[in-house]
């Protein structure tokens, strides 16, 4: 059977460039089952036009996460979206208030066999977009940047669910991450649900040095000075920082930090751009009254997402 895939980049018009920068931020945010205004027979239980999650739902939704979005995180640069169904999302996300805040490019790695994709919204044009994907697995986003006169590439994923497992699965898509960003050759950096955090158990993303270099596909450290091939500098682990939350996600009352951004070498030589800090974003909106990311519930309107924002921020040298 042949599998069609398709990238959909849709620019905004602009008649001036992007303005040089002193700095570049970006955000990684599962949006949770994101789903447009119309039924197409792929919607999750609940999503449909007859469970009420119909266009009037669909605007409500849009609204308030433009305006979420507008006021905590509209000091990024780009934002990597994960679960959303169509760019009709973002632009609906544009056109409700964040071109306001200066987000005027937006795209999505769609695919013909999936109801939920990757997708961005930026303040820069991207010079480059791309689609990289495994058989059978999530599309990869590639986009590249260039800024503050600096090419940056950033990845934009969502690897495998933890539901029945996907060890196997996951490790072979971080082993695919590390061959895209070792044959790209500049500063990246890979954001995303990665669905899993570094572990010396994981096969799939180890802590380094542990078991270096055969026994896990790709490495994390909390000291950016160990970032090489294979071994990516994950903010998460940055031990300098204090973070307002145990994690970006939790699950039957354990927290994980499944969204991360992975940064290679390049974020840490002293030249260009180079890694400032990262944070969290939890605002009291977003959570439950256990203090747990608040999920959208189509049955009520209530609610964001099982997951909170996770930014990091360059600055240039």
């Amino acid at each position: 059977m042949r599998i069609l895939l398709s990238l959909a980049l849709l620019l905004l018009l602009s008649c001036s460039p992007s303005p040089e920068r002193e700095s570049f931020t970006i955000t990684t945010y599962n949006a949770y089952a994101f789903f447009d205004r119309y039924d197409d027979g792929s919607e999750f239980d609940g999503f449909s036009h007859s469970d009420g999650y119909d266009g009037k739902a669909y605007d409500e939704r849009i609204r308030k996460t433009a305006i979420l979005i507008g006021r905590n995180l509209s000091s990024s640069d780009v934002i990597i979206l994960e679960e959303i169904e169509s760019d009709a999302v973002l632009s609906d996300l544009l056109d409700a208030g964040l071109s306001g805040k200066g987000f005027r490019y937006y795209g999505i790695a769609a695919e013909a066999d999936g109801a939920l994709a990757v997708g961005f919204i930026s303040k820069i044009k991207p010079v480059s977009t791309t689609l990289h994907r495994i058989p059978g697995h999530r599309a990869i986003l590639g986009l590249t940047f260039y800024t503050g006169g600096s090419l940056i590439d950033v990845y934009g994923l969502h690897f495998r669910s933890r539901i029945n497992g996907g060890d196997d699965d996951r490790k072979e898509e971080y082993s695919y991450l590390r061959s895209l960003i070792e044959e790209g050759g500049t500063l990246s950096i890979a954001s995303g649900d990665f669905n899993s955090e570094p572990s010396v158990e994981d096969e799939a993303i180890g802590l380094f040095p542990h078991g270096y270099p055969e026994s896990h596909s790709v490495f994390a450290s909390s000291d950016p000075d160990d970032a090489r091939n294979g071994v990516y500098f994950a903010p998460s682990l940055d031990r300098e920082l204090v973070f307002t939350e145990a994690g970006t996600y939790e699950y039957e009352g354990s927290w994980h930090f499944y969204d991360m951004h992975l940064l290679s070498e390049e974020c840490w030589d002293g030249y260009g751009w180079e890694y400032d800090r990262a944070w969290i974003t939890a605002t009291p909106e977003m959570k439950d009254e256990f203090g747990r990311p608040y999920p959208y519930d189509p049955s009520t309107g209530r609610g964001y997402s099982d997951h909170f924002p996770f930014t990091v921020r360059l600055v240039k040298m």
